[in-house]
């Protein structure tokens, strides 16, 4: 078992840039855990993402997936391992998917409330996902129709790990009473998606080359705008304006992840940390978003700078125990993106 928890830890860099450094920071009774669920959400997110996947491979497999976690399905499971034998072994996330019976066996040797906890919100992701499967013969170049449409697809891609960290957390920690629970429960969707929201916004370009696209019909018709018209220099007044109305959008729910992470108690300093870290990450890509919207037509995937990363993570380890602190810095930071943002032209 040693050797299977110990490409769990080191496999999680290979496939993740945000959550990677920033697991590393939990407790040690909670690293693992969180480790496994969230390779465990990867491998769906692989089905669901495969470009060499038909769009009834991945509703089935990903059916097969849930039916793992939600039913204990054990024919479901060998089928699914049959069915993976499609995936090539290309990325690092294939290669994790392909190795899903060691994330299994992990999984499996941690106690029966734990694996209740991860299985529910791991089953919950994966039929939402599959509601949303799309395949590359077949892409729909318009996949969102409203904005109601995003929020969904956020939810289940994202909202269910919030969901799924506040039952690890308090299951964790006798400083999480079931009253601070209740809060976090509240707050919980909002961390997903406020973190989903950045994404989406920061990969635009490059999904449009994929032929993917998370900008609603809706907000495209609004601002009169098409997938192929959006990045034109002659539409950039109207594309920022459109750029600005999702980033509030992510802003609105990052302002409830900031109060998500005050809510948990100041004698749990790493998971604070775990939480404040990649809400601080988010707000500096957005501000650096707005200062060059057009930045995202860029063939390169826009990120921060090893700088800023580390200036953040020091910034955060002195005020992570100060609510007023954190607040101060984070509106410090909201302020900029709240401004009015540069010209794209």
């Amino acid at each position: 078992m040693d050797k299977k928890i110990e490409y769990c830890e080191n496999v999680l860099p290979l496939v993740s840039r945000t959550f990677a450094p920033t697991i590393r920071r939990l407790p040690k009774g909670l690293r693992l855990p969180v480790t496994v669920a969230y390779l465990l959400c990867r491998v769906a997110d692989t089905i669901e993402d495969s470009p060499d996947l038909t769009i009834d491979q991945k509703k089935h497999m990903l059916t097969l997936y849930a039916n793992i976690f939600s039913r204990n399905d054990s024919t479901a499971y060998q089928q699914l391992l049959a069915l993976l034998q499609h995936l090539p072994h290309k990325t690092e996330d294939e290669k994790l998917t392909h190795n899903l019976p060691i994330l299994m066996d992990v999984f499996r040797s941690f106690s029966v409330a734990m694996q209740g906890h991860i299985a529910r919100w791991v089953a919950e992701m994966s039929l939402g996902m599959r509601k949303y499967a799309q395949a590359k013969q077949k892409r729909r170049f318009s996949f969102l129709k409203s904005m109601k449409e995003l929020d969904e697809y956020t939810y289940y891609v994202a909202g269910t790990v919030g969901y799924l960290l506040t039952e690890l957390f308090y299951f964790y920690s006798t400083k999480i009473t079931p009253m601070v629970k209740h809060r976090l429960e509240q707050l919980a969707e909002s961390f997903g998606k406020g973190l989903q929201l950045v994404n989406i916004i920061r990969d635009t370009a490059a999904d449009l080359r994929r032929g993917q696209s998370y900008i609603p019909d809706e907000l495209l018709h609004k601002y009169q705008l098409t997938r192929e018209s959006i990045f034109k220099k002659e539409n950039a007044d109207r594309a920022q304006q459109l750029f600005n109305e999702l980033i509030q959008d992510a802003v609105n729910h990052l302002d409830k992840a900031l109060d998500y992470t005050l809510t948990i108690p100041k004698g749990e300093t790493r998971i604070r940390l775990f939480c404040i870290l990649p809400l601080f990450w988010a707000l500096r890509t957005l501000e650096l978003i707005q200062r060059n919207t057009l930045s995202l037509l860029g063939s390169e995937k826009i990120k921060i700078s090893k700088y800023v990363i580390r200036k953040e993570f020091f910034l955060a380890l002195i005020h992570v125990n100060s609510n007023r602190m954190l607040r101060w810095y984070y509106n410090r930071i909201r302020s900029a993106i709240a401004r009015p943002a540069l010209n794209m032209r």
